[in-house]
């Protein structure tokens, strides 16, 4: 771990902050899908390079494959082929996760109601993880959920900073919650769970992460991550700071988005107590253990929204991490599903900042977005706006253009020195450099004035932990630091830090990486941009 006490040895603690500068850059939309049937998620699946954009469709309960606006022949997976499924309504395919490690195995993990209407979770694989098909005899059942009533059945999940698997439950339906499920602890409905898929078993029995907040607390699911909701219906991780949005559906009054900051856990955000910041009118749970109205015990939520104008229903939305609109950089968007009204904020130490209705600017020339159902992010982190009728939108720079790409992007811009994670470098020297050697490189300080190589500047200081990646190339917690890119001039890097090696006088550092690509003569042919990694709580 000589990598570590470089950190540690270089003291340069630089504090994360969000951005606080408001996006001036004007905005449109353009349509890249149509014709889907009621979809509820859009997304991709990680890879370096896969481009496709996979959307699940909650009545016919496909996933169906589309490159570049083209829906491909067959679709990559049905849920009715391999259990029975309710749909209609709020029922149907509500979820999609790919595992972080898709490259490698091919995961792929749904969410739908079955034919009583209970929550199931499964994991499948594809038949490869370059296939466009699931392997419909791969299923292995990992959870199931008894739903009391038809509606809120929430469906997201996701896999976080630390490579666990979030799965976003509803309380169980009805109005105001009438067995408040959402605070009983014995009841794994109104909760954020988080579960550990690397050690599931043929038998679907899946891990418990041993720092989950409850798992040993007498009277409580050792799955619960966080409790108290009501409907969080789409839900994301910011992918720079590893903090969790969640748009939390209300019952009469608010709609809600709620955060729960990368390192929290064991948050207790109110329903049916509170309605965002409101007392709810029915009044308190039993047992007399759980709070009461507006006590200080429970996360209250960042922003809210009344039901004034034609609202009724939050579709929580993602944070704005791509390359084509900079000054967007840390802008959260969201929308209400019945008004189509489209709003963004910026989170700056936990205050809402910079507060827009983008509804009009938004607005596709020609076009409509409306009964939005999620948000999604293609394979450059551009934001995709998902409607009910079918369609499939991505925001852009209302002038055209757009900013390309960096050739080094990271899957998560933090790593959490509480629990741990893994960090990903995806490297694009694009195909005129396939089969080349490639080093990766670090510093632990700035980013300038850069490190002449061969007559390329690599964007890093030499002052901290340069060589080490040269030195200890492809060693523990690097993996394939050094080597060949592939076909397509492509390459992905892992650092990998175990939960509770670092202490928290490393929150705050910056680690910052760049790759050199080597001719034939050993001279540097191609350098990256510079990703940066920061170590927090």
């Amino acid at each position: 771990m000589y990598k570590l006490t470089t950190i540690a040895a270089a003291g340069a603690l630089l504090a994360l902050t969000a951005s606080t500068a408001s996006a001036q850059t004007p905005l449109t939309t353009e349509r890249i899908i149509s014709g889907t049937d009621a979809p509820t998620w859009a997304g991709v699946t990680g890879v370096p390079g896969d481009e496709r954009i996979f959307v699940a469709e909650q009545n016919s309960t496909k996933i169906k494959i589309f490159k570049n606006g083209v829906e491909n022949n067959n679709p990559y997976f049905n849920a009715s082929f391999v259990n029975n499924v309710t749909t209609g309504g709020e029922r149907g395919l509500l979820g999609v996760a790919f595992d972080p490690d898709y490259e490698l195995n091919g995961y792929v993990y749904v969410n739908y109601t079955t034919l009583g209407g209970a929550t199931q979770i499964d994991r499948f694989a594809a038949i490869s993880p370059t296939s466009d098909r699931v392997n419909t005899n791969s299923r292995v059942p990992l959870l199931t959920i008894a739903q009391p009533f038809s509606n809120h059945n929430a469906g997201w999940m996701g896999f976080g900073p630390d490579g666990y698997l979030y799965i976003a439950t509803g309380d169980g339906g009805s109005a105001n919650d009438p067995q408040c499920r959402s605070q009983n602890p014995q009841n794994l409905l109104g909760k954020m769970l988080r579960i550990d898929t690397s050690v599931i078993d043929s038998t679907g029995s899946y891990g418990i992460p041993a720092d989950n907040p409850f798992v040993n607390t007498p009277g409580f699911l050792p799955e619960i991550f966080h409790l108290g909701l009501r409907n969080p219906w789409r839900n994301s991780f910011d992918p720079l700071t590893g903090d969790l949005y969640m748009g939390d559906v209300g019952q009469g009054s608010r709609e809600e988005v709620s955060v729960g900051v990368l390192g929290s856990a064991g948050l207790n955000y109110g329903w049916r107590v509170q309605e965002g910041e409101l007392c709810n009118g029915f009044g308190s749970c039993s047992p007399a253990t759980v709070p009461g109205c507006n006590d200080p015990a429970y996360t209250f939520p960042v922003q809210t929204y009344s039901h004034a104008g034609g609202n009724c229903s939050i579709t929580g939305g993602v944070v704005y991490r791509g390359c084509a609109i900079p000054d967007l950089q840390g802008t959260y968007f969201y929308a209400d599903y019945c008004s189509n009204r489209i709003w963004s904020f910026e989170l700056v130490n936990g205050q809402v900042q910079n507060f827009q209705n983008r509804t009009s600017e938004l607005d596709p020339p020609g076009l409509t977005i409306n009964q939005i159902t999620s948000f999604g992010r293609d394979a450059d982190g551009e934001v995709l706006i998902i409607d009910q009728g079918g369609e499939i939108y991505r925001i852009i720079p209302a002038a055209g253009g757009s900013a390309a790409c960096p050739s080094l992007r990271t899957d998560w811009g933090s790593l959490s020195v509480t629990f741990g994670g893994e960090q990903e470098l995806q490297l694009d020297a694009g195909a005129a450099n396939a089969g080349s050697l490639y080093v990766f490189a670090g510093s632990v300080s700035g980013t300038s004035p850069g490190l002449p190589l061969g007559g390329v500047t690599v964007p890093l200081n030499p002052d901290a932990y340069f060589s080490l990646t040269l030195a200890l190339a492809n060693v523990a917690p690097f993996e394939n630091t050094f080597g060949v890119l592939d076909a397509s001039g492509r390459a992905e890097a892992e650092i990998s830090i175990p939960a509770g090696l670092l202490g928290a006088t490393q929150a705050g550092l910056t680690l910052n990486h760049a790759a050199v690509v080597l001719d034939g003569l050993g001279a540097a042919s191609f350098a990256s941009n510079a990703a940066s990694l920061t170590l927090v709580q």
